[in-house]
């Protein structure tokens, strides 16, 4: 098993942070983390969940967002065979999808970067099941990550392209509007961040 712990900062116009913890074990990884600041003045806090099975793939994300006193929560579920479910219900729309896309977060971009393993020069359109914030909707998004050398992925979906950069675990160092401010590395020893509570 092995955790890192990680801290990103935008530096657009959202005045937000974000903590998030990848535990990696041979049954799949876990992110858990938490977005916090503010947008247009008003208080904002985003946590979530995701977890991957052994091949990479989503198989539960759980989101909860709060903005001023609204506050909205979103559980995805995604089955062996690849049925997605939005809070409980089918959805039919997500098929197809492998990963989960958080819109206010750089975290889930390292799920397909770590799952595809592109060499140098190769690219792979893949389709995510995008949560957009604040309305905490979910759509399916085509998303093309295309390695450009050892540590820099270009990624595009729609109209949008950006450059991402990762380190030797795949994780984010800097997308678009996000820059990584602090890294820790667990001890072999250390108590898993993501253990039920």
């Amino acid at each position: 098993m092995t955790t890192r712990r990680v801290a990103w900062r935008r530096s657009d116009e959202v005045e937000t942070d974000e903590h998030a913890t990848m535990t990696v074990r041979d049954t799949g990884l876990s992110l858990v983390g938490t977005v916090l600041g503010a947008e247009s003045g008003v208080p904002l806090r985003i946590e979530y969940r995701v977890m991957t099975g052994g091949a990479g793939m989503t198989t539960v994300a759980h989101v909860r967002a709060l903005r001023g006193f609204e506050q909205r929560a979103l559980t995805l579920e995604r089955t062996a065979k690849g049925v997605w479910s939005v809070n409980g219900m089918a959805d039919r729309a997500l098929k197809g999808c492998t990963d989960v896309n958080l819109g206010c977060s750089p975290s889930t971009n390292t799920l397909p970067i770590r799952r595809l393993r592109l060499a140098v020069g190769a690219s792979q359109t893949i389709q995510a099941a995008w949560v957009r914030f604040p309305e905490l909707t979910v759509t399916k998004s085509g998303q093309t990550y295309t390695r450009l050398d050892e540590f820099t992925y270009r990624y595009e979906s729609g109209t949008f392209s950006a450059e991402l950069v990762v380190d030797d675990d795949r994780l984010i160092t800097s997308y678009a509007v996000w820059r990584r401010t602090a890294i820790a590395i667990a001890r072999d020893d250390a108590h898993p961040f993501d253990a039920q509570r």
